[in-house]
């Protein structure tokens, strides 16, 4: 286990929403819930957040001049995609990007299409933006969700005008491979639905033989139908220190659309959050690694505790550091009240579209984790 994560990081007290919100002064609680990390950031960062505020003004901020060719280095060295500069759109943040893209395509009551379960969100666009919501059941299919590809072809029409994909996947912690991405983009270019990917875990692949690929990046006709949206807060854990994200949309039309949507609506990013994105991306390679490692080791500590745990089962995590965990042969009425007596705050599964699921982040230090799993057995006792 790295020392770069030694000793761990007190967030009790502080202004940490995943440790706040079910704070009780009856109980200790462990926050497991919000995906953010519990991990210190890597030095490059913070010093790179220093060397900034030692400006000492704080006036809006614009792009700085490496960030975008920064980028697209990152891009094609990491997914061999060439992405041209004029693509990118700033944003304040991945979420409200997906409801800017529902918002510019297509009209009042067509359909939003996206697999289910899924992070709430997803789930929540079309009702949030006039849409109507057309879901694509994933299944367990021996020990691997699957989304339903007979399902998404007879439920797809032509007023299907886009569809939001999870890759990678949470909360499952899939890893979608070639041939799932083609099926899809090929049944959405031929219905004329645009993509609307998320990749904000694309820095989150924990096992080797797994590769990340942009959907947007297996074909120039796929590439032209596709908004691609990411951020360095998931891999880098900067949820906190100020919104930035990309929207990658190579088309003119639906990128002016894109914009003009989000315009007076989305928060410029500040300065801080440039300064540490720009130095996670360039100078942060080695910190990201040594996370892979560690949450490596978190994921099959707790795939094998969950193994021997009576009531609970999870399948294997490819990606992310989130858990889905079915609690279904648990016998608790309630799972999450349950857990949540007994100091463990986590995910509800009904609001990510799976009543009979949890989600629990391990993206912690080692023995916050081997804590949460002592209380969670000591609910099932």
């Amino acid at each position: 286990m790295t020392e770069l994560f030694n000793p761990p990081i007190e967030r009790r007290g502080s202004d940490s929403a995943k440790w706040t919100k079910f704070a009780s002064n009856e109980r200790d609680v462990i926050g497991a819930w919000v995906a953010d990390m519990d991990l210190p950031s890597a030095d490059e960062i913070i010093n790179a957040i220093k060397d900034r505020l030692d400006e000492r003004v704080f006036g809006y901020t614009v792009a700085p001049a490496e960030f975008i060719p920064l980028l697209q280095e990152q891009m094609q060295r990491k997914h061999g995609w060439r992405v041209e500069s004029d693509w990118f759109v700033v944003q304040p943040g991945v979420v409200p990007s997906l409801f800017f893209a529902s918002n510019c395509l297509g009209n009042s009551g067509d359909g939003v299409m996206a697999a289910r379960p899924n992070y709430h969100y997803f789930l929540e666009t079309a009702q949030y933006t006039d849409r109507t919501y057309q879901p694509v059941d994933c299944h367990n299919t021996d020990g691997r969700w699957e989304m339903d590809f007979q399902q998404m072809s007879e439920t797809i029409t032509r007023r299907t005008k886009t569809f939001l994909l999870c890759n990678p996947f949470n909360p499952v912690g899939r890893v979608f491979d070639k041939e799932e991405l083609e099926t899809i983009a090929n049944l959405c270019l031929k219905n004329g639905t645009m993509i609307c990917a998320d990749e904000i875990h694309a820095d989150l692949v924990l096992d080797d033989d797994k590769q990340h690929l942009p959907i947007a990046s297996l074909d120039p006709e796929i590439e032209k139908h596709s908004i691609t949206l990411f951020s360095a807060a998931k891999a880098f854990n900067l949820p906190g220190i100020g919104g930035l994200s990309l929207a990658i949309i190579p088309d003119p039309d639906i990128r002016a659309a894109f914009q003009q949507r989000s315009y007076g609506v989305a928060t410029h990013p500040g300065a801080l959050a440039y300064a540490a994105t720009i130095a996670a991306y360039r100078d942060c390679d080695y910190w990201l690694q040594e996370t892979i490692t560690y949450l490596q080791s978190n994921r099959d500590y707790l795939e094998t505790e969950i193994a021997s745990i009576e009531g609970l089962s999870m399948n294997h995590v490819e990606a992310t550091f989130l858990a889905w965990i079915n609690v279904a042969e648990s016998g608790l009425d309630n799972p999450v009240r349950e857990f949540l007596k007994h100091g463990v705050a986590l995910s509800a599964g009904d609001e990510m579209g799976s009543s009979d699921h949890i989600r629990l982040n391990f993206g912690c230090h080692r023995t916050t984790l081997e804590e949460i799993l002592k209380r969670m057995k000591s609910a099932l006792s």
